[in-house]
């Protein structure tokens, strides 16, 4: 059987937009606070927003069910806090440790690995956001508050640009 035949797509169109991050430690949670912003605006039918915060393995039924996930999250690449990054799971794909002993340490790219591995592959973005501090605090610093709008002009830009492809 060749490997196309085995990738499994839902065909419904639907589109997933993932927040990750700990909203407990201020810009690491950045993820988190886009979805929810974004969940006061008007979006097409076929957008999810899913609070994703740091449950990797949870997270699984959303690639299953969508045909394109966007992930938003904060990514430390020691650029100016606020910096705004796109990039494919497979560009971060050596950071992933294959060493678990436990459910409790799936993140989320374990979690598209998963998929893939069973089959499902939609379409996955991820947009980087360098934070600031990620120190404890609920709120992200102002630095990054003042960038929310900017990073969701760039997720609904995702939600309109993505191209249906293979991504097994």
């Amino acid at each position: 059987m060749d490997n196309t035949s085995a990738v499994m797509t839902t065909g419904s169109g639907r589109v997933t937009v993932i927040g990750a991050g700990n909203d407990l430690l201020k810009d690491e949670g950045i993820g988190v606070h886009v979805v929810k912003t974004m969940e006061g605006l008007k979006l097409p039918e076929d957008v999810v927003l899913v609070i994703g915060g740091v449950s990797g393995i949870d997270m699984l039924e959303h690639f299953e069910s969508s045909d394109r996930v966007i992930i938003v999250d904060a990514v430390d690449a020691g650029d100016t806090p606020g910096a705004v990054y796109r990039f494919g799971p497979e560009q971060v794909g050596v950071l992933v440790d294959e060493h678990k002993t436990s459910l409790h340490q799936v993140d989320l790219f374990d979690t598209i690995k998963m998929a893939r591995f069973l089959g499902h592959c939609p379409e996955t973005v991820i947009i980087g956001v360098q934070p600031h501090d990620i120190s404890w605090g609920t709120e992200p610093t102002t630095v990054l508050v003042s960038r929310i709008p900017e990073i969701i002009q760039v997720v609904m830009g995702e939600i309109g640009v993505l191209e249906s492809s293979d991504q097994c």
